[in-house]
């Protein structure tokens, strides 16, 4: 018998120790504003997360916290659900210039608006992605038109002038500079005018093994510099009139432990990648990644715990408010606050 008592003494204990000495409790939703601090700590760890797997285009920069949702996850830690806002910068994928530092375009050089589902964990006080989700897509053209009736509007990246605009531009700058030769890596964007005939066009380019006096010779064999000696660049290129070409570059120091090798192995070939073909821009819908796997996750426990329901409306007339012969009802205690959402706009609504 005294056996017997002693076992059964020894499962709860057991049980407790396996849950880490967590007491038992209620696990319940946090509620956060979109502009509060955690918030904003959240979304700026999302937003590297965003730009350091885009693999084509622009860094994008916070516009706005739409939502944010804190469940608690058992045994340990919390899960941030964020909806965020974002703009394309100026600022190519290569350029290793902090988002931070990276201008947002204007609505008359018609922007690109992202938009992106994010979920973290936060554990000891650190937050790590578990998985995201993005979309992209370019303002109206007839937003554009209102705000600057003469702006140029995206063009597809595959367009015939783009393509041709890109790769004349870049041979001029080889010839009128030294130094390593250039071999397109990406067009990050193009825009056509027609009053006055012009086309403008972005691109990213990368530093080859070769001279550009021994490339004039043999272009075909110039490849990428190997590992941390891989050197990338960007250029703006506007022809007028078909025959009226200015070209600028910026080359960047090299990045050591950065090859960007996706866009190497697209464009050694001098090809555009089959991400642009019939494409305005390089959407961030093209990338889906997540830093824990779904077994992983799939062990914890989220909890949904939304505010409890509203009691119901007491209708009571004002003789009987009045009337100390009837009671009123108990107040009970304050239903949780509602998160302030969406959060503060940083730049524009679009």
């Amino acid at each position: 018998m005294k056996t017997l008592l002693a076992l059964l003494l020894l499962v709860p204990l057991l049980s407790y120790e396996a849950v880490g000495h967590r007491p038992p409790g209620p696990m319940t939703q946090r509620f956060l504003d979109c502009d509060d601090p955690e918030s904003e700590a959240a979304a700026a760890v999302a937003l590297n997360y965003i730009n350091a797997h885009h693999p084509h285009g622009y860094k994008y920069a916070l516009n706005s916290i739409e939502k944010i949702t804190v469940l608690p996850r058992r045994p340990f830690g919390e899960i941030f659900l964020l909806e965020l806002d974002l703009l394309e910068t100026e600022c190519h994928i290569v350029n290793p210039l902090p988002v931070e530092n990276c201008t947002v375009r204007p609505l008359t050089d018609h922007v690109i608006e992202g938009d992106c589902d994010v979920k973290l964990l936060k554990m000891d006080g650190k937050f790590s992605v578990v998985s995201s989700k993005c979309h992209s897509t370019p303002d109206s053209a007839e937003d554009v038109t209102e705000v600057c009736p003469y702006c140029p509007l995206l063009a597809l990246l595959n367009d015939t002038r783009v393509i041709h605009t890109a790769a004349d531009a870049l041979t001029k700058y080889n010839n009128e500079h030294d130094g390593a030769y250039l071999k397109l890596l990406e067009i990050g964007r193009a825009q056509i005018q027609h009053l006055p005939a012009s086309v403008s066009v972005e691109f990213a380019v990368f530093a080859t093994n070769c001279s550009t006096e021994d490339a004039r010779d043999h272009a075909d064999d110039c490849q990428v510099l190997p590992g941390d000696l891989a050197q990338f660049g960007f250029c703006k290129a506007t022809v007028i009139d078909q025959n009226n070409t200015t070209v600028s570059c910026t080359i960047y120091e090299n990045q050591p432990g950065v090859t960007h090798h996706h866009l190497i192995v697209d464009h050694l070939g001098g090809q555009l990648p089959t991400l642009a073909q019939g494409f305005k821009h390089h959407d961030l819908g093209h990338f889906h990644h997540g830093t824990v796997h779904a077994t992983s996750e799939s062990s914890s426990a989220e909890v949904h715990a939304g505010p409890p329901p509203a009691s119901p409306a007491v209708k009571r007339d004002v003789g009987a408010v009045l009337d100390p012969a009837i009671p009123l009802p108990p107040v009970g205690p304050s239903p949780p606050k509602h998160p302030l959402c969406p959060g503060r706009i940083r730049h524009f609504q679009v």
